[in-house]
This record gives structure tokens, sequence and C-alpha cells, in this order.
């Protein structure tokens, strides 16, 4: 069974600790980010989760299934939406691998900073 977007803002409120109604109107508001900015041809980059971006179909030439007539169909607009490396190799059960290249990151950088300082 699928999970709702009722189902989702409950679960927001109760992992965050906030009422319903303000975890629906801030799952409503993140949704109502992701369209507009679609809308307006940008792509909205989640780190660690995916990327949504927008996709243009080129007119083309369709076939009425019932006549096989060829009817000519118009450019359109939809969204794409990529999971990041780290959301697939959760999925696939490889997520301590991805957690290694996060903690290498992380000492890297640390390296760096105190490279920075001396």
């Amino acid at each position: 069974m699928p999970i709702t977007k009722s189902d989702l803002i409950n679960e927001a409120a109760i992992l965050c600790g906030i009422s319903r109604d303000y975890a629906k109107i801030i799952i409503e508001q993140f949704f109502d980010i992701v369209k507009d900015a679609i809308k307006n041809g940008k792509s909205l980059e989640i780190r660690g989760f995916g990327t949504f971006s927008p996709k243009t179909c080129n007119p083309r030439m369709g076939r009425n299934l019932q006549t096989g007539e060829l009817i000519p169909l118009a450019a359109g607009k939809s969204m794409n939406f990529k999971f990041s490396a780290e959301v697939k190799a959760q999925v696939a059960g490889l997520a301590p691998k991805v957690k290694k290249v996060k903690e290498a990151a992380s000492e890297q950088a640390q390296a760096h900073e105190f490279a920075k300082i001396n």
C-alpha cells in the first residue's frame, strides 16, 4: 500500500514533535516550492536525496489507435527526478560504503582545515 500525503504529514508531525496542522503547512509548502521551480524551468537539488528537474517533450506525430490516423502531438513539459548516489546505495543495501566515503571526505576536510591553521 503506498504512503499517502496524509501519511507523510502524520509521520513528519510525530518525528518532529509538531502539530499535524503545522506539519501539513510545511509539507505542502515543500511541494509548492518544487512545483514552482519546475514551472519556472529550474532544477531543485536536495543533496543526499536527489534532483527534481524540468523536462521538455518535443512535438511529434502520434497515432489514433482506433482509426490508425496520424495526429500531431504538441510539445509538453514534465518533471524528471534522479535519486542521489546515497539513496541508490541505501536502497541497494550498500549504505555502509557511502557512509565510509562521507567519513573519508569529512576526514579530508578536517585535515585541510588543520593545514590552514598550521
